[in-house]
């Protein structure tokens, strides 16, 4: 083949890929969007950060927490309580299915095996999704394509085992980040549980893309939460002794 041939076979392949782009005609299924977007807010070895957390009662802050926030693939997270005082030196560590807290104001841990709670009482579930070693919630249901709303795959769930403790997930997948942007839970008889919406998706490294404002509204629509990262870092070597589970526990 000749130089002129190479150069115009490549060409043709190009045109070939946009035209499929532009059509719509991939042969992206659902299972390939999720398994994207796990690997997009998967692909750190650590993650540090600042989380602030305001909870929403009839449409104002009624309580605002800061928490320092420590992950460490596959399956280790570490909280530490800032604020407000009441709460401040409080300290959950999990690692697996293994959970302790320690209460500052009594000087006592805690211990809880996280295997005998369903997914809805997991504590931190969301944020502990982002551990390649944790159990996904989504793998519990079957997802298909619906149409593309907004440049975002929308994605239908429905239960694929008894684990599943939802009647349906709707996912919106940013099509070109594969980054989430959006999720909504329904009842088994298809009552709206939660709506909740990823914003500000921010690329934290070549491999990393995470949204750093979440907001969640009820059925109703009314705003209960709102969590976002004051801070964030990945990859910055984080020790393996954060997560060292305490010498003596309390059941």
């Amino acid at each position: 083949m000749t130089a002129k041939q190479v150069v115009i076979s490549v060409m043709l392949l190009a045109l070939t890929a946009v035209t499929l782009a532009a059509s719509g005609a991939g042969t992206v299924t659902a299972a390939d969007i999720i398994a994207r977007l796990n690997a997009v807010v998967g692909g750190f070895s650590d993650l540090t950060g600042t989380l602030i957390v305001q909870t929403y009662k009839d449409g104002a802050v009624s309580r605002t927490q800061e928490i320092e926030i420590t992950l460490q693939q596959p399956d280790k997270m570490r909280l530490e309580y800032i604020a407000p005082a009441y709460l401040a030196g409080n300290v959950t560590i999990i690692v697996g299915n293994k959970m302790w807290m320690y209460i500052a104001a009594i000087s006592k841990w805690y211990e809880k095996d996280l295997s005998t709670l369903s997914p809805a009482a997991q504590p931190w579930l969301l944020f502990r999704h982002l551990l390649r070693g944790v159990h996904n919630e989504l793998d519990d249901y079957k997802f298909i394509r619906l149409k593309n709303e907004n440049d975002a795959y929308h994605l239908r769930g429905v239960p694929a085992n008894t684990a599943a403790i939802y009647g349906e997930i709707d996912l919106w997948v940013n099509a070109q980040t594969f980054v989430l942007a959006r999720r909504t839970l329904y009842d088994m008889n298809g009552h709206l549980l939660a709506d909740t919406r990823f914003l500000a998706a921010t690329k934290l490294s070549s491999t990393v893309m995470l949204p750093l404002r979440i907001e969640t509204y009820n059925g109703d629509g009314k705003l209960l939460s709102v969590v976002h990262y004051a801070k964030i870092a990945v990859n910055t070597g984080v020790p393996a002794t954060l997560f060292a589970p305490p010498e003596k526990t309390s059941g």
